[in-house]
């Protein structure tokens, strides 16, 4: 969740200098590969987002159904 976190906080960053209102980054095509950059680093952000939750999720599942779990249910 914390690489999540700073990928998302890159890609923010990332997409902020590919928009064409910015002053920052070049030309128009180089802005389009920083937006394209920032559309990729959100992707990664988002799968890592979801790994994290799919392991949180497991580990809660396994615990509930094993019977040798004493903690509260």
């Amino acid at each position: 969740m914390i690489a999540a976190v700073s990928l998302g906080f890159f890609g923010s960053i990332f997409a902020l200098f590919g928009m064409k209102c910015t002053k920052v980054g070049g030309s128009d095509k180089a802005k389009a590969k920083i937006a394209c950059l920032a559309g990729i680093v959100f992707i990664l952000s988002g799968l890592c987002s979801m790994t994290g939750c799919s392991l949180y999720a497991n580990k809660i599942t396994t615990e509930f159904f094993d019977p040798l779990f004493i903690e509260q249910k």
